[in-house]
């Protein structure tokens, strides 16, 4: 291994450390509502029990989490989270690998590139977004593996230069392994969450110059479809009916419904003309919040010499970008801005190049030690300001929430949890922690679709099916209360406000009917 090379792996190897330690240092405990993290619950008990999350199913990261849930951890969520981390750690390493092979190849010498691409690689680790998914039970910080693996192979010597640019005939030898590399990449991409097609345009666009017979197409397209092998997982696993089932894919059906997550679909373009503005001012706040103003400006002044250094890379990421940016514009989700991770760390490329000119035009000792205190501060900013605020070491409010539910319940009580925030923590509690309990939990408001309602009824004999959500919901309530079970519900008024409550706890009692 050439010594640059070396140096290389040991400086991103390091940056990674440092990610982790900090990461590991502010890892939420168990299942968290902070940072947007609702779902963990539900993600940490489908991989827990192999059963089946909340579309589109994301098989890859419920089998890769099983088995940090089934570490020897307090508990088992503290053991996923610890899987985040570690993807986001890994993300941070390959993402300076990237990073330091486009200086170089834009001319930029090997020390300001190492250094460059380090200080670039831990701003993003301790931005607010990327940190905040580090820490918790998410499917963000693997995307966020598989984009960094992605452009680190998009950054190798025949991405960039490639041999017609070089006027070479010959194939590298590396270069049918690099296309190989960066098709199974993008399966696994997909296998897991699928906003990562947003950059297929930008890999496209880097790929074009390689040279390709049918055969190497023939041989990439294959690396791409096995890792979508993974999806048979879901309806080969539904045939177990595990606890966490979401839309029971043992049918075609149900299967598609899944991995296109049907349910989502209506917050797409979910917002009125007038709020596109306060939409893209959001993504602009955020955008702000990552870098704040010193790394906008060298963000802006990057784009310009990518401009004249680094051409056909300045467009792969800028489309990369505003493909994402408008994806999180148009998705309308309490969670959208998450989606721009990979969007910030494109963006961080253009702050990397807008150093590295910088660095190019001082020669003074003093101003390169200046610039080096301007390295260490972006990063040191993002870790110092962020710290307190990411740090979920001590917060245990959902777990607790859950333990006083069940402290309370009595046996063969029936709770009907609304949200997901309230039912994916009671599901964690139910089925991880004490899987022996003798409570029934039951979503109020998945029982608007055939298969859960269906997989209900069957459960507690519920005699002939209704219809309409309304009907199916008093249809639960009424057959449970006539058979002496103590029925509960996180919330009340809505559905809810035809019968007699009285609060107990963090619950409501569900008495009888008005009459």
């Amino acid at each position: 291994m050439q010594a640059s090379a070396r140096s290389n792996w040991i400086v991103s190897g390091a940056a990674g450390a440092l990610a982790l330690l900090i990461y590991w240092l502010t890892l939420a405990p168990t299942i968290t509502w902070r940072n947007d993290g609702a779902d963990s619950g539900d993600l940490v008990t489908a991989a827990f029990t192999l059963g089946i999350p909340h579309p589109s199913g994301y098989p890859l990261y419920t089998l890769l989490a099983a088995a940090f849930a089934r570490l020897p951890f307090d508990e088992p969520a503290r053991g996923v989270n610890l899987f985040s981390a570690l993807c986001a750690a890994g993300a941070i390493i390959l993402f300076y690998v990237a990073i330091s092979r486009i200086l170089v190849s834009a001319g930029n010498q090997d020390s300001d590139a190492r250094r460059i691409a380090a200080s670039v690689a831990l701003t993003v680790a301790f931005m607010p977004l990327f940190w905040a998914q580090a820490i918790l039970a998410e499917v963000y910080a693997l995307n966020a593996l598989l984009v960094a693996a992605l452009l680190a192979i998009q950054s190798s010597p025949e991405f960039l230069q490639g041999p017609v640019a070089k006027g070479n005939s010959e194939e590298p030898s590396g270069t049918r392994w690099d296309l190989n590399f960066c098709a199974a990449i993008f399966g696994l991409g997909v296998a897991h969450h699928l906003s990562i097609v947003l950059l297929a345009p930008s890999a496209l666009l880097l790929l074009r110059d390689l040279p390709r017979t049918r055969s190497d197409l023939l041989r990439a397209l294959i690396f791409f479809l096995a890792p979508l092998l993974l999806y048979l997982y879901l309806p080969l696993r539904a045939l177990a009916d595990p606890p966490i089932n979401w839309g029971d894919p043992r049918t075609l059906e149900n299967f598609g419904w899944t991995i296109s997550a049907a349910p989502y679909r209506p917050y797409l373009f979910n917002f009125a003309l007038g709020d596109l503005g306060a939409r893209v001012a959001s993504i602009a706040r955020a955008l702000f919040a990552q870098f704040n103003v010193w790394g906008i400006a060298l963000g802006l002044w990057g784009i310009a010499q990518m401009w004249t250094r680094a051409r056909r890379q300045l467009i792969a990421f800028a489309l990369g970008f505003i493909l994402i940016a408008a994806y999180s514009i148009v998705y309308v989700t309490r969670d959208s801005l998450v989606y721009l991770i990979p969007a910030f760390m494109l963006f961080a490329g253009w702050i990397a190049f807008g150093l590295a000119d910088v660095a190019r035009r001082i020669s003074s000792a003093w101003m390169r030690a200046a610039l080096i205190g301007v390295l260490l501060l972006m990063p040191g900013y993002n870790l110092i300001a962020n710290f307190a605020a990411h740090d979920l070491s001590r917060d245990r409010q959902a777990f607790d929430y859950a333990r006083a539910i069940f402290a309370h319940a009595p046996n063969d009580a029936l709770i009907l949890a609304d949200g997901d925030a309230h039912l994916f923590a009671l599901q964690y509690y139910r089925y991880v922690i004490a899987p022996g309990a003798r409570v029934d939990v039951v979503s109020a408001e998945l029982l608007q679709y055939d298969w859960y309602y269906g997989k209900i009824a069957k459960t507690m004999a519920l005699g002939a099916p209704e219809s309409e959500y309304g009907a199916r919901l008093a249809q639960i309530v009424e057959t449970n209360l006539n058979a002496g079970r103590a029925v509960y519900t996180t919330a009340h008024g809505g559905w809810f406000a035809g019968y007699k409550i009285q609060p107990e706890g963090e619950m409501f009692r569900i008495v009888e009917r008005r009459r």
